[in-house]
């Protein structure tokens, strides 16, 4: 996988992600079921680990439960792609994250989490999932589900798609950008 695939690939299991987030508050349990296995099929849990759709509600609702619920939630947004970047990752080989914003409306301008994607058995897959620590003073990510990626060192590709609002996430942005070629793997 190059960065123009890696990139290809999260802008796909986006969109999978905001139509099950849609269908958390909309559709049916048959309907919600059959998004989380399409937002699954994008992920892959390594050994030891567990990668599965964290984006659930409680199943048997009744109609007027799920009415209820559509009518409180947040609109569902589709979570902004911010920026791709490969690592050759030790134990691991190349291996590419990719920032992400939120998915509501209230939380789509901040980064929120970093998923990861490796090719595995020649199909690229997601293998872990990190989630912003709101308690570092500088970003700091933390494993949420999946592998735990340790050292990286600097990115071997980089892919810029649109700067976040957000200070603290800008300046992490701008650091990770000017620190490998814009093209790549």
């Amino acid at each position: 996988m190059n960065i123009d695939e890696a990139v290809s690939f999260f802008q796909k299991f986006l969109t999978a992600v905001y139509e099950q987030d849609v269908a958390n508050v909309t559709a049916s349990d048959d309907q919600l079921e059959q998004r989380a296995a399409r937002t699954e099929s994008f992920m892959h849990s390594s050994p030891g680990t567990s990668m599965t759709s964290p984006f659930m509600r409680p199943r048997r609702l009744p109609a007027e439960k799920l009415a209820e619920i559509s009518q409180n939630a947040s609109t569902p947004v589709r979570r902004p792609l911010y920026l791709v970047a490969g690592y050759d990752v030790p134990g691991w080989g190349i291996c590419f994250a990719a920032d992400v914003g939120g998915g509501e409306e209230t939380n789509y301008i901040a980064y929120e989490r970093q998923y990861w994607a490796m090719e595995v058995d020649g199909e690229p897959k997601i293998f872990a999932l990190y989630g912003i620590d709101f308690y570092a003073e500088r970003l700091a990510w933390e494993n949420i589900a999946g592998a735990v990626i340790g050292h990286t060192g600097d990115p071997i590709a980089v892919r810029a798609l649109k700067e976040p609002r957000v200070p603290r996430d800008r300046d992490n942005y701008r650091r990770i950008v000017a620190s490998a070629s814009q093209e790549g793997t």
